[in-house]
C-alpha cells in the first residue's frame, strides 16, 4: 500500500467515525485529555481510534504522532503525523470549516493530505510532484489581500495591518495553510506559541510543494519536536520575507 492510498483510507475511516459520533448524540462529550493536556471530546477519540485500529489490524509498521494520544510506535518504516479533526471548535459549533490533517514522512519522501470533512474538498502535497486540489493540479489565485492571524490579546494586530488591513481567523490552521498554497490567503501567522507538528505537518507539505514558504516567526526552520511554535506560512518567498521583517525589526 503506497502513502497516498494509506492516507486516503485513514481519512475515510475518520470521516465515517465522525458520522458515527454525531449519530450517537455524544459527539461533543468530554471524555478525557489529550497528550498535552487539552480537552478530548468523544468525536476526537472516535476519529483517532479509527486510525489506530486500522494500523494495528493491518500490521502497519509506522510511528504515529497524533493530537490526542501523542506518539505511538508500531515500527519504523515511516512516520504518520495526524490531527484527526483540526478545527474541533468549528465542528462543535456547526461551522463547516474543519478537516483531517495527515502527513506521511519517509526519509526524502513526503505526502500531505488535508481533507475538509464538512464539504467535498481536499488538498494533497507530494514531494517532487506538486499539489493537487480535488484530484487536479492546483491552480493558484493571485487576487487575494487577506491574511489569517492568530494571536493573544491583540498582539501584532497593528503590526500586521501595515502589511494587510484584511485580517482573518478561520479556525482550522491546516485548512488555512492549504488556502495559502491556493492563494486565497496571502499568508497565515500563528503567534500564540502553541503550534506543534500535528497542527502544521500536512499543511507545510502542501504549502512548500506549491512554491510557498513555512518557518518559525523568527525565520528559523520548524522543529517537529517542539510544542510551542510561532508559525508563518506564506504563498510566496517575497511575501514571507516581508512578514518576517515586520516581526524581526
Amino acid at each position: 500500500m503506497n502513502e497516498r492510498t494509506l492516507c486516503w483510507q485513514l481519512s475515510e475511516n475518520i470521516y465515517q467515525s465522525l458520522i458515527q459520533a454525531i449519530r450517537t448524540g455524544r459527539a461533543h462529550e468530554v471524555v478525557g485529555e489529550s497528550s498535552l493536556g487539552g480537552t478530548t471530546r468523544y468525536f476526537d477519540q472516535l476519529a483517532e481510534q479509527a486510525v489506530i485500529d486500522y494500523l494495528t489490524t493491518h500490521d502497519i509498521a509506522c510511528t504515529l504522532i497524533s493530537e490526542e494520544a501523542g506518539t505511538i510506535t508500531y515500527g519504523d518504516d515511516f512516520t504518520l503525523i495526524l490531527d484527526p479533526v483540526d478545527g474541533s471548535n468549528n465542528a462543535m459549533a456547526g461551522l463547516p470549516f474543519y478537516c483531517t490533517s495527515l502527513a506521511y514522512l519517509d526519509g526524502e519522501k513526503e505526502y500531505g493530505l488535508v481533507r475538509n470533512l464538512a464539504w467535498d474538498e481536499w488538498f494533497e502535497g507530494m514531494s517532487d510532484y506538486g499539489v493537487l486540489r480535488n484530484g487536479r493540479p492546483l491552480r493558484r489565485m493571485h487576487r487575494s489581500t487577506m491574511v489569517s492571524l492568530y494571536t493573544r490579546r491583540g498582539r501584532y494586530v497593528e503590526e500586521m495591518r501595515t502589511f494587510s488591513s484584511k485580517l482573518r481567523c478561520l479556525g482550522s490552521v491546516a485548512l488555512e495553510m492549504c488556502y495559502v498554497a491556493h492563494g486565497s490567503l496571502l499568508a497565515l501567522v500563528d503567534a500564540r506559541g502553541k503550534m506543534r507538528a500535528t497542527d502544521f505537518a500536512a499543511g507545510k507539505i502542501v504549502v512548500e510543494n506549491a512554491g510557498g514558504v513555512v518557518s518559525a516567526l523568527d525565520g528559523s526552520p520548524l522543529c517537529m519536536d517542539d510544542n510551542h511554535i510561532n508559525l508563518v506560512a506564506s504563498s510566496t518567498p517575497e511575501i514571507h520575507e516581508k512578514i518576517l521583517s515586520i516581526f524581526n525589526q
